[in-house]
């Protein structure tokens, strides 16, 4: 025989269980939504990932060890120079070196080439002579040829250009075209004509 207080029980475990199926019914399509809003984020998040390049990494420090470096600078300056770009070049130099122009009221072609400055250069070409036995310098030998019949190459000059790399304001620059501790040179110094058979 049941007692009241187990009918109670029981129908009130019978309400439970009726109302725990209705939770679950509910419950299903919740989790369904936040299933599908989750994928949904998860791919938009990777598409935008692979649209977007990728953060460049930073560049290195800018060092006089670096050869890398080194060349890109005097390359950059001596390319310049070959193509008659003279304000990309002067831009190239230090400031010390932009004060010395002034004081010696030359322009850079003319300190730079001296009594060639006007002929037309055929050929220039860095050479591997790296002189590093000063701190906080590079001093690299540019071998230029020069020649004043653009048309006829029977005659060609030649000289030989050391050119200083320093660091300024962070960048690499050429401070010096006469040589580290050299005194000033004549102007046919380092200068020799070639003549072409």
């Amino acid at each position: 025989m049941r007692t009241i207080f187990e009918d109670t029980t029981l129908k009130a475990e019978i309400e439970e269980s009726r109302s725990r199926g209705n939770e679950r019914k509910s419950t299903l399509p919740i989790l369904w939504l936040v299933a599908l809003l989750f994928l949904g984020s998860v791919w938009g998040v990777y598409r935008w990932a692979d649209s977007h390049a990728a953060v460049a990494p930073p560049a290195p420090p800018v060092s006089l060890e670096d050869p890398k470096q080194r060349a890109d600078a005097f390359g950059k300056f001596n390319q310049s120079v070959l193509n008659g770009n003279w304000a990309e070049a002067e831009a190239m130099i230090s400031t010390a070196a932009k004060q010395r122009l002034t004081e010696q009221q030359k322009s850079l072609p003319e300190s730079l080439l001296g009594k060639y400055k006007d002929y037309k250069i055929v050929m220039g070409e860095m050479t591997n002579s790296i002189d590093t036995s000063v701190s906080g310098m590079v001093r690299l030998d540019c071998i230029y040829k020069f020649t004043d019949d653009p048309i006829n190459y029977t005659k060609v000059e030649e000289k030989i250009i050391p050119l200083t790399l320093v660091i300024e304001n962070g960048r690499l620059v050429i401070d010096n075209w006469e040589g580290v501790g050299s005194e000033e040179r004549k102007e046919d110094s380092g200068s020799k004509p070639v003549v072409n058979k």
